[in-house]
């Protein structure tokens, strides 16, 4: 009997020095899996699950203005398909450069998204020394909803053409009040003024478009360059009156106000987009995803109905066309800007 209990506790120890290197190598194993999930499992999950908590839309103008009005109506949707809360604050001044910046700094995690215009590209070609550069310092999603620009009037203005205008200008220096320097309606007006040789206005910069046209009807100023969102309304009601729109063709918001080219001047063709931007280094598959959504809602019947009420361009443009554009749209300007000597060297 104690011949047998020799042999079974050696076959233990045998076994027991045979199983311990698997165990350790097992160990290890877990040991690197475990490594391995903590660096990629959270990104991965988070991609995969994005969002799971509120998501904040920085708007770089001020409530009111068309950029705003397009970030509620995209807010209010993608609340619904997210099925988390999707909250606009509003993050004004500087062409929307301030704004711009403030999301650049922000965690790369997809919960902050700015909603912007190209006034804020603009700003930075104007002010290189700021040290903003939006191809840099963002990553660009996608854009919707371009709008038209309107020069308004106040209502008992006497000149009712762009033509009227200039005249007017030629007599005196006239005002023109825009959403901030370097933004699309400041430079619209500085591109017209540069293909009218002896007129000169005096530029003054607000906040956003509200503000500019509050200004106007209060005869604070003589003249607003403004997207035709916010104006449409006043101009309608007979509060404004529109002088001419910077689109191909008439806006179906105010059908009865002239394009520039039919008064005369075929180069002045503008509008203003509004991109979403995040921070740089936001993993890609948070992008994709912000991207399709934002398609998907601008794709929807009435959402398209009602941008088109309202004087938007109801049309979307996917990330990679959009950042194509936007360096195109850089040289265009640049050249506009040099011509205007409007760069703060």
């Amino acid at each position: 009997m104690s011949r047998f209990k020799a042999i079974a506790s050696r076959r233990s120890n045998c076994g027991g020095r045979l199983q311990a290197p698997l165990l350790k190598r097992f160990a290890l194993s877990l040991l690197c899996i475990g490594v391995l999930i903590g660096f990629s499992g959270p990104t991965a999950a988070q991609d995969q699950f994005y969002p799971t908590r509120p998501v904040r839309l920085i708007v770089g103008f001020p409530a009111g203005g068309g950029v705003d009005a397009v970030a509620r109506i995209f807010a209010d949707k993608m609340t619904g398909l997210y099925g988390q809360p999707v909250v606009v604050l509003n993050h004004g001044g500087a062409a929307g450069s301030i704004a711009g910046k403030s999301v650049s700094a922000d965690l790369p995690d997809g919960y902050t998204v700015l909603v912007n215009s190209n006034s804020m590209l603009i700003f930075g070609l104007m002010n290189p020394k700021a040290g903003f550069d939006v191809e840099r310092d963002l990553q660009a999603v996608a854009s919707v909803a371009p709008q038209a620009i309107i020069i308004v009037g106040a209502s008992d203005m006497k000149a009712g053409t762009l033509n009227e205008l200039i005249a007017m200008a030629r007599g005196r220096r006239l005002t023109y009040g825009s959403p901030g320097s370097g933004s699309i309606p400041h430079l619209v007006v500085e591109q017209l003024l540069l293909t009218v040789p002896g007129v000169q206005m005096q530029h003054v910069p607000f906040q956003g478009a509200e503000q500019a046209l509050t200004a106007v009807m209060a005869h604070q100023i003589d003249l607003a360059s403004v997207t035709l969102p916010p104006a449409a309304p006043l101009v309608a009601a007979g509060e404004l009156k529109g002088i001419a729109v910077t689109s191909a063709v008439r806006s179906a918001a105010v059908p009865q106000i002239p394009t520039a080219v039919e008064s005369g001047y075929p180069t002045i063709v503008a509008t203003t987009w509004t991109g979403f931007f995040v921070p740089p280094k936001t993993p890609q598959a948070i992008i994709d995803r912000l991207e399709q959504t934002i398609l998907r809602v601008a794709a929807m019947p009435d959402v398209k109905a009602k941008l088109a009420q309202l004087g938007f361009e109801p049309t979307s443009t996917p990330g990679a066309q959009f950042r194509g554009e936007l360096t195109t749209e850089a040289k265009t300007w640049n050249a506009v800007l040099a011509r205007a000597n409007l760069v703060q060297n």
